[in-house]
């Protein structure tokens, strides 16, 4: 198949580009999907195919698909590739917990205080959801947050981190910045993803119910949250439990109709 190369429209007068190249990309992609070359179950060519074919970078490649991921078009799947979904746009419900920032201010405006840290070796349980092997030695951090005022107790935290980040863990000791953000700092690494996942507890256990200082046996929230870097390394993983009656967790949703270039 013949190459082609993707170019970015450009202002006569600023001499700037008014659509990037992952732009352009998305909408050549888009309009196959929406098109006859590709059916609902089709796989799309490879990252590396798709980058040769139009003279783009991986890394364009790969936020161009994401796009089409989220306008519900595709669905990736590791070791398999990138399948067609749908081939007309569909409105889809985005939401997220806000981002990275909300999460950075949520840690910079309560206390925090340290129970313990040990390394720990990771079991079979633990190495599914950490996403690495079991026997790995990682780190285990325990705290406590407060509410800003530091009064009340709102969240008790296990951290997990690899072994390799703890040096980190001196530094989080005096500081209020979250240990995701202290790596991402010393070490060069970039969180691509936050996943979360929010649960309902019928009946924390004890010691989590001594630390949060409610009743035995009294409700909570879980809240598990992985952080991966480049590659899908999970540099992080936090799970906090909080007391049903003194914390309360917010969420926006947005509707989002179109193409991303429409959005401004």
């Amino acid at each position: 198949m013949p190459r082609q190369t993707i170019r970015t429209d450009t202002d006569a007068r600023s001499g700037r580009g008014s659509l990037s190249k992952h732009d352009l990309l998305t909408q050549a992609l888009r309009a196959e999907i929406e098109g006859d070359k590709f059916q609902v179950g089709d796989l799309l060519p490879s990252e590396p195919q798709l980058s040769q074919r139009f003279g783009v970078s991986r890394h364009t490649v790969r936020a161009a698909l994401q796009t089409l991921q989220r306008l519900g078009l595709v669905a990736s799947q590791q070791g398999v590739g990138t399948r067609v979904q749908a081939t007309r746009l569909v409105s889809r419900y985005s939401h997220a917990f806000g981002s990275a920032e909300d999460l950075l201010q949520y840690a910079t405006t309560t206390p925090v205080q340290l129970i313990d840290r040990e390394e720990v070796t990771v079991t079979p349980a633990m190495a599914a959801q950490f996403g690495c092997k079991p026997g790995e030695h990682w780190w285990r951090v325990r705290t406590l947050r407060l509410d800003p005022q530091g009064r009340a107790v709102v969240a008790y935290s296990e951290i997990h981190i690899p072994l390799a980040f703890g040096s980190v863990l001196d530094e989080a000791a005096g500081k209020r910045d979250p240990i995701f953000a202290l790596i991402e700092r010393r070490f060069g690494e970039t969180i691509t993803e936050i996943r979360q996942d929010i649960s309902c507890l019928p009946r924390l256990t004890a010691s989590e119910c001594e630390y949060l200082q409610v009743p035995r046996n009294s409700p909570g929230l879980e809240i598990v949250r992985h952080y991966s870097g480049r590659q899908g390394r999970v540099l992080e993983v936090a799970r906090s439990v909080h007391p049903a009656e003194v914390f309360k967790y917010s969420m926006r949703v947005q509707l989002e109709h179109g193409h991303p270039t429409d959005r401004t």
